[in-house]
């Protein structure tokens, strides 16, 4: 092995899967990133590149290490969405097959991949990713493998790869930091250091909004396993799930590295303690009728910004259509004032308002051809206050130096509400999407953002987290998980199951 010189692989299929909502399909991949061979490295060395940042993040870390030979196979991600159509999926795993072989011999693999997948041919193509690799590279080569907090883990996942490490920040602004994990682990396994592995996943399926790493429970939980972190304990992750996948490896999971005994007591201690406080993540809400009751009263005084709504029932960024009105319709009928809204996604009446121009005012209605009883049809007259193509560059929290495509997008107002209509299902988590039409934040009272929890690291420079409120609407991503009609959860499963009894397993360890 070139353990001076590594020739290391790089690819990953990045899809966090909602089987409440549309099929994710080829298409949808290849406009948001999609890049094969070289093209990889290519984009990854661009001052703002069009892919996860963990790519660009572990190809610096490895040339600060040292020597290494890049061996790019095939990246591609998409917004969530719902599962990924399996022609595309079996077309990129035979991409990925017939690329490994090509490049053998090669030094170690690194996997970016979400890990939160299904396929519409089955609950976990992750796992099939990670054993082709596996079956490729051959039992002794390094596969290592970064993936999201939000990721359900399967045993397949874990046996395939000799470390997988999670985000520990949600909002994910960690990722490139992850990235740089994931070339140590590499160089170190080149080195010769091996782990033992444990795993454990737990009956819990928190709802998103609680699994947030700057106070609850599952930041104690993130803590607690940085804190055990020594010489014989590298690596812990607390990975929280994603409960719209509806698979049975949902749950809340740990996987600890390091030696045997080391590994299984930090894993059985951290499950223990989120077992012991799984009252912490019960969801709070506010009432709809509540919040738009609190943006009339904020647009009647003058002043900055006090309010920031989170529409969390309709995100994009878990598989929300970005195109619910319940909010939009009760700010309407309530005739709110100073109240900025985004992103609505609505290709035709952005499409309208690049025919009409700005200043034109026109007669538009949202969600004409794609109504459900989330997004339903709301007639408007509107403004057309603003156009852009929707090439945007993230410039803080979790889309920060990330080119951003949006579709052709424009700004308009409707009464007192101005709002952004794109193209692209893409969540508000970053103030450019207001500012490259030169709507300043602090000139509105409320913000309405379509997005879970990414839009706190976004705009947290204009709102305290006491001013930030979730709001009891619907849409794919409600986070009243009795909403939903689950079919292949593991029940009983908490808190969907209030009664849920569980004990830790005696084993953990894994092969």
């Amino acid at each position: 092995m070139a353990k001076d010189n590594p020739r290391v692989a790089i690819l990953g299929i990045h899809l966090e899967s909602n089987r409440f909502a549309p099929v994710t399909t080829g298409a949808d991949f290849r406009a948001a990133c999609y890049f094969e061979g070289e093209a990889i490295m290519a984009e990854a060395l661009k001052a703002a590149p069009a892919m996860p940042a963990e790519i660009p993040g572990f190809v610096q870390a490895m040339n600060k290490a040292g020597p290494w030979q890049p061996v790019p196979i095939l990246l591609t991600s998409c917004e969530p969405g719902g599962p990924i159509e399996a022609g595309f999926f079996r077309e990129c795993l035979a991409k990925i097959r017939a690329g490994l072989t090509t490049e053998l011999p090669f030094d170690a693999v690194y996997i970016s991949n979400h890990g939160a997948m299904t396929a519409t041919d089955g609950p976990d193509p992750d796992g099939e990713l990670y054993a082709l690799v596996r079956e490729i590279a051959g039992p002794k080569t390094p596969v290592i493998a970064t993936i999201d907090l939000h990721a359900n883990i399967s045993e397949r996942m874990v046996d395939s790869a000799d470390a997988i490490i999670s985000y520990r920040t949600n909002p994910h602004v960690d990722q490139r930091e992850r990235a740089a994990d994931a070339a140590d682990f590499i160089r170190r396994r080149l080195a010769g250091e091996t782990w033992a592995k444990a795993f454990i996943r737990l009956p819990i399926v928190a709802p998103s909004v609680t699994l947030l790493s700057a106070r609850g429970g599952y930041c104690d939980a993130i803590n607690a396993g940085q804190a055990m972190l020594g010489p014989d304990l590298p690596l812990v992750s607390a990975v929280g799930g994603f409960v719209y996948g509806d698979i049975p490896k949902n749950g809340m999971s740990i996987i600890a590295y390091g030696k045997a005994e080391q590994a299984a007591a930090a894993a059985r201690t951290l499950a223990g303690q989120l077992w012991a406080e799984r009252e912490r993540f019960l969801v709070h809400l506010l009432p709809l009728r509540s919040a738009i009751e609190r943006a009339v009263a904020a647009g009647r005084v003058a002043g900055p910004p006090v309010l920031c709504l989170a529409d969390c029932a309709d995100n994009p960024g878990g598989g929300g259509r970005g195109n619910a009105t319940d909010l939009l319709e009760g700010l309407i009928q309530a005739k709110a004032e100073r109240v900025l809204m985004g992103n609505f996604v609505d290709a035709a009446v952005a499409s309208q308002c690049h025919a009409a121009g700005i200043g034109a005012k026109i007669e538009v209605t949202f969600n004409a051809d794609n109504a459900d009883d989330f997004g339903r049809r709301v007639p408007a007259k509107i403004e057309v206050l603003g156009l852009s193509a929707g090439r945007v560059v993230g410039r803080r929290g979790v889309a920060a130096g990330r080119a951003q495509n949006l579709g052709p997008a424009a700004a308009v107002r409707l009464g007192d509400i101005t709002m952004t209509v794109i193209s692209r299902r893409v969540q508000c988590a970053d103030p450019m999407h207001f500012e490259t039409f030169g709507l300043a934040i602090p000139d509105y009272r409320t913000l309405v953002v379509k997005s879970r929890g990414h839009f706190r690291a976004g705009f947290d420079e204009f709102f305290r987290d006491e001013q930030i409120t979730e709001v009891d609407a619907r849409g794919l991503t409600s986070q009243v998980l009795a909403n939903f009609d689950f079919r292949h959860l593991p029940r009983p499963v908490y808190p969907l199951d209030l009664d849920t009894a569980w004990t830790p397993p005696t084993s953990v360890l894994r092969p």
